[in-house]
């Protein structure tokens, strides 16, 4: 004798329609991505503007650390192009804007 035909069919509970079935087995994976957006996904936008603002406003005389851990001074900013003259000791080099990784501003 088996139980299974018992357990699958329950008499006079509720049955649920096929788009309802739907909902619920989709619900666990729309609660994953919900999880994944403000966990992963929102910090890491939030950062990327932020080092966005901080690249934009650097100017003339702010200390720079760059991507590869070089530590200067920014000697010039040239708007038209994407690069930024920076200064270590007494040697100016050319940095694309995107190896700048923190800017401190002086007085900081």
């Amino acid at each position: 004798m088996s139980f299974l035909p018992l357990l699958a069919a329950a008499p006079g509970g509720p049955q649920m329609s096929g788009w309802q079935a739907q909902l619920i087995n989709l619900a666990p994976l729309f609660l994953i991505f919900v999880v994944f957006y403000f966990v992963l996904i929102r910090p890491q936008q939030q950062r990327q503007k932020k080092l966005a603002e901080m690249i934009g406003g650097m100017a003339k005389g702010d200390k720079v650390v760059t991507s590869g851990g070089m530590v200067g001074t920014v000697w010039a900013v040239r708007d038209n192009e994407d690069t930024v003259v920076i200064q270590v000791a007494d040697t100016r080099l050319d940095f694309l804007k995107s190896a700048v990784v923190q800017v401190i501003k002086p007085g900081k």
